[in-house]
């Protein structure tokens, strides 16, 4: 009576542990395809003054270069004179255009698309990265003008 219990014990282990086991090697194929990893998705937020710049007008390369494609949306022309891009510390060479900003700023009229580049470090290619830019200055008014943003990727 035990050996055919055993038996039955058995063939059930046979029949649903090769079933198991395929199911197990299929979702650790699946898994290391990235099928399981969300990614980033590409966000840009704030940038209430000139508007947000659009869906991957932005990139940041593994040797750490970082790329923002902005057009100017307010409704007047803005000097900016002060330009910072941040992960968290400060990245390196930035410049408005292929320029530094410096305190005589630079002008831009209303819809004028510019280029802000900087180096950010060396991150991993496929990691999750958060830029700030942070840009200050006057608009044609002799108004102080203050602009901040944020760009998320992942890192190519």
């Amino acid at each position: 009576m035990h050996m055919k219990k055993a038996q039955a014990a058995m063939e059930y282990l046979m029949t649903y542990g090769w079933a198991i086991i395929i199911v197990i090697i299929v979702a650790a194929a699946l898994y290391a395809m990235g099928l399981f990893s969300p990614g980033a998705t590409s966000i840009a937020t704030r940038f209430n003054n000139i508007g947000p710049p659009e869906i991957g007008a932005w990139q940041l390369l593994s040797d750490g270069s970082f790329l923002v494609k902005l057009s100017n949306g307010a409704p007047y022309a803005i000097n900016i004179s002060s330009l910072t891009v941040s992960t968290g510390i400060d990245c390196t060479s930035v410049q408005l255009n292929g320029a530094a900003v410096t305190g005589a700023g630079v002008w831009l009229g209303i819809g004028t698309n510019f280029n802000i580049t900087a180096t950010c470090g060396t991150p991993s290619a496929g990691s999750v990265y958060g830029i700030d830019i942070d840009m200050s200055g006057l608009n044609d008014k002799g108004m102080s003008f203050a602009e901040s943003g944020r760009v998320t990727g992942t890192v190519v």
